[in-house]
């Protein structure tokens, strides 16, 4: 009897699959993906898993495209499907994905036990669609006649049904701030900030860095300085290798030296601070490069400002940027 090669089922494949997306590898995940959908093309399960591996691998045609297969084969179950199809939508077409996605997770949320891990999983999620939701709404679509009271729904929602979630009141601030309310905005913000502000390193409710960093530029457009600083103190110690970290400690300082009202010494002071922070930035930029052309041609500009008023000392010698920054150091210089 001649030899024949495997036959694998479906079932047999979807943990080869799962375990290569566990350990990112995903072009080994995408060739099992294939390989399933030959044994089975309208697999929604399949079709999902291979749409959220494409997406890892930036294949967003194809992904869309199976997607949109597996929402045709079981349109009334499965949240992720279409939340993965909102990230790869625009405009209203990403709004109806998610909330579609979001109908199917409160059905879901409802039938869960109160207090169980997947009713506080769902609530947290159906929490972060709705703040995306509201983002598209204050962005792509914020001209649309409707898009102030489509914000206020989706936060509204989203506070109800997962009042712990810092994300849906920093993103209440941005609205509040398009609004020009800005001690509401700066109230929000207090209320995010108090959700997690005392919690340990690595604890969950901590937002992740780059929320944080989009925090900061938030509290600095309320002139909220010394909470600015508190959050990029708490940055600076888990990651100093970042642009915008010292880009946003610059522009603070910076900020605080164009206070009239205080001291000479100290607006020198905060200048010479801001310059030193806002020169690490663009080294880093160099360094490890940032898609933010903006931000760096600003800090060069503030840079030029600063020199104008306050020239530089003469030049030290170059201390080049490494992958581990002084964090002693950086904390004296920090000081407000």
């Amino acid at each position: 009897m001649s030899g024949s090669a495997p036959k694998y089922t479906v079932a047999d494949l979807l943990p080869r699959i799962q375990q290569n997306i566990d350990n990112m590898e995903y072009p080994a995940a995408y060739a099992f993906c294939s390989k399933a959908l030959e044994l089975d093309p309208t697999n929604a399960e399949i079709l999902e898993i291979t749409g959220q591996v494409e997406m890892e691998l930036e294949r967003f045609a194809e992904a869309r495209e199976h997607l949109l297969a597996a929402i045709h084969q079981s349109p009334e179950s499965g949240y992720s499907k279409y939340m993965y199809l909102g990230q790869l939508s625009v405009e209203k077409e990403a709004i109806a994905a998610f909330e579609k996605g979001v109908d199917l997770m409160l059905k879901e949320h409802a039938a869960a036990p109160a207090g169980s891990d997947d009713h506080i999983m769902l609530a947290a999620k159906i929490a972060s669609a709705l703040c995306s939701m509201t983002e598209i709404y204050l962005t792509d679509l914020c001209f649309e006649p409707d898009a102030e009271s489509r914000c206020e729904e989706y936060l509204s929602k989203a506070q109800q049904i997962s009042p712990e979630t810092p994300e849906v009141y920093q993103l209440l601030a941005s609205v509040r701030l398009s609004q020009m309310r800005n001690d509401d905005a700066a109230s929000a913000l207090q209320q995010s900030m108090a959700l997690w502000m005392n919690k340990e390193f690595g604890d969950p409710a901590i937002p992740i860095y780059d929320s944080r960093l989009s925090l900061v530029r938030l509290l600095l457009e309320l002139e909220m300085f010394e909470q600015a600083f508190t959050v990029l103190e708490g940055l600076q110690k888990e990651n100093d290798q970042v642009v915008d970290l010292w880009y946003l400690y610059g522009w603070a300082y910076y900020c605080l030296g164009e206070d009239e009202q205080r001291s000479p010494e100290e607006r020198q002071g905060h200048w010479e601070d801001a310059r030193d922070c806002l020169e690490t930035a663009v080294k880093l930029f160099h360094v490890i490069g940032s898609d933010d052309q903006a931000m760096f041609e600003h800090a060069q500009e503030l840079i030029a400002s600063i020199n104008s008023v306050v020239p530089p000392s003469a030049p030290e010698e170059e201390v080049e940027v490494n992958d581990e920054i002084d964090s002693d150091d950086d904390d004296d210089a920090m000081e407000m």
